[in-house]
């Protein structure tokens, strides 16, 4: 489903065009507007924008000047120009920007959904192409991305590497890093919609992922990736210089930069839900220096989403939305993948299930004269890297666990297959609702919880999507299905009511005048404000506080 952003300094013209265009009908899920270009460039900061549709002349910044910025910035954008003006000389400057359509004004809606059809058929051949199979194939059978995918697998993981030996393999490979760069990773989990994929099948899916992502990076970001041992596909990222060689001033502030790459990372969502009908979630982790922070940023990363969302899915969150990084610490996973230790970071608790089933019922098909050995070398296996994830996270694993801690000490009093089972089954179910596992569903609540804070607090100011994920550090996008998810009730919703019932209180306790009350619950407009508490409490304020009296 697609986006759209309508842009004209005639407010009217826009809104009726909001009503009037079947857009459900044109694979249209959300339309923004703006009443300005300045106005314009900030939806387009925030929102995964597919289609702009623009006005020309408009004070302060063209429709012209306007794509101009968008084409720099984000090339994949379709623009059509719409203009009262049947001048050649705008026609021919929005060609040479690659517009969709040049539509004059007035026009019917016949032509303007003909010229949105037109767009999204365009969007469709792109990323059927990006995301083709044959492509996904075709990087398969090639060495080039292997060895990229080696090499930065061994950045994660804290492979040791001479500065010259690193720059050397750089080179070789064609990749844009260097020493003391600023970067970030992404990372990218497929979700559950992928689990049924044959491992042939899931690679080419993988592999189609990871080329919508590098598309919708590569005109702001240099980026790498790999697969790494937990499925996640793994991408290291840095901000691209202008054709001066400097990042532009404004853009590189950090408030602007974290929402850019989480509008990115919307849109890679997006995409992966239109065109291989599934979903990811993502997780942006915090700044940090190539190469010496890469590992760190990975551990960190990893902690983080079997902390606090464990198999929560499609998620999209940035580490810098929390005050202070996971711990993390310990030993790494000794065993083939996909290790204990592994399923146990991820926090893929059914797979983990699973994989130990497979090996107790191994168990109970063997001579019996090995089975008391091979239930110790389980006790042992499962216990390593129960500990490894409890040092993790700062615990002892006998602390966490208890009395079945026990059994590592004498693993012979378990003496078969039905012991070995109900105790891994105690003690991995004392680890999982042990606060690693208990944060995950504490993240939702803590969210939900300062959002309301916000708009508690601040009832008489800014109290929109954009505001309340500002404050909260996500995405609005994000912080609106979580909230939604968690409560029941769309967070516009908890804020209208939360203001009509404040002003419910206002008129039954006080004698305030209605644009007193008006104001003190950010209405600028008192006559919007009766309108507003006419259609919830069904009668205006007068009329309520009258009612009271009788």
């Amino acid at each position: 489903m697609f986006q759209v952003l309508l842009v004209d300094d005639h407010a009217h013209l826009v809104d009726s065009l909001v009503k009037s265009i079947p857009w459900e009908s044109l694979g249209i899920s959300q339309v923004h507007t703006a009443y300005s270009g300045p106005a314009a460039l900030e939806v387009l900061d925030t929102y995964p924008v597919d289609i702009l549709v623009t006005d020309i002349r408009m004070p302060g910044l063209s429709g012209l000047e306007l794509i101009r910025r968008v084409m720099q910035a984000r090339k994949r954008i379709k623009c059509i120009v719409m203009s009262g003006y049947a001048d050649f000389e705008y026609a021919r400057q929005a060609l040479q920007f690659d517009t969709v359509d040049y539509i004059l004004k007035p026009a019917e809606d016949e032509e303007i959904v003909a010229s949105l059809r037109k767009a999204t058929e365009l969007i469709h051949r792109e990323w059927e192409e990006i995301s083709s199979r044959q492509r996904a194939l075709t990087a398969l059978r090639e060495n080039f991305p292997k060895l990229r995918d080696g090499l930065l697998g061994e950045l994660l993981t804290g492979g040791a590497m001479s500065p010259s030996a690193l720059a050397q393999r750089l080179g070789s490979l064609e990749l844009a890093f260097a020493a003391e760069d600023e970067v970030r990773l992404v990372l990218l989990r497929p979700d559950e919609t992928f689990f049924a994929y044959s491992r042939h099948d899931l690679g080419l899916m993988e592999y189609a992922i990871g080329n919508i992502a590098e598309e919708i990076f590569r005109d702001g970001y240099e980026a790498w990736f790999c697969k790494d041992a937990h499925g996640y596909l793994v991408f290291l990222v840095k901000e691209k210089k202008s054709p001066g060689g400097e990042a532009d001033a404004q853009a590189s502030e950090p408030p602007r930069r974290q929402r850019a790459l989480e509008r990115e990372a919307s849109e890679i969502q997006s995409g992966v839900k239109a065109y291989l009908h599934g979903t990811v979630s993502v997780l942006i982790s915090g700044r940090g220096t190539f190469p010496r922070d890469v590992p760190a940023l990975y551990q960190a990363s990893l902690a983080m989403i079997r902390q606090r969302f464990g198999q929560e899915g499609e998620f999209l969150i940035s580490a810098e939305a929390f005050g202070e990084a996971p711990r993390v610490d310990g030993l790494t996973g000794l065993h083939d993948t996909p290790t204990l230790v592994q399923l146990l970071e991820a926090g893929r608790w059914e797979m983990l299930a699973d994989k130990l089933e497979a090996v107790f019922l191994s168990i109970g098909r063997l001579d019996r004269s090995f089975s008391q050995e091979h239930i110790m070398e389980v006790v042992f296996a499962l216990g390593s890297a129960l500990i490894s994830i409890c040092h993790k996270n700062g615990k002892r694993l006998e602390d966490v666990i208890g009395e079945p801690f026990g059994a590592l000490l004498q693993p012979s009093q378990l003496r078969n297959v039905e012991q070995l089972r109900d105790w891994s089954a105690r003690a991995i179910d004392l680890v999982r609702t042990d606060d690693i596992a208990g944060k995950q569903g504490e993240t939702a609540a803590y969210f939900v919880r300062r959002a309301q804070e916000y708009v508690e607090q601040n009832l008489a100011g800014d109290t929109s999507l954009q505001a309340v994920a500002d404050h909260v550090c996500l995405h609005p996008v994000y912080l609106s299905r979580l909230y939604k998810s968690e409560t029941g009730e769309g967070l516009s919703g908890y804020v209208l009511r939360l203001k009509m019932e404040k002003a419910e209180k206002l008129l039954t306790e006080g004698n305030k005048k209605v644009h007193e009350i008006a104001e003190l619950l950010g209405y600028d407009n008192p006559p919007y404000f009766i309108k507003v508490f006419k259609k919830h409490a069904g009668w205006t304020p007068k009329e309520y506080r009258e009612q009271l009296h009788r």
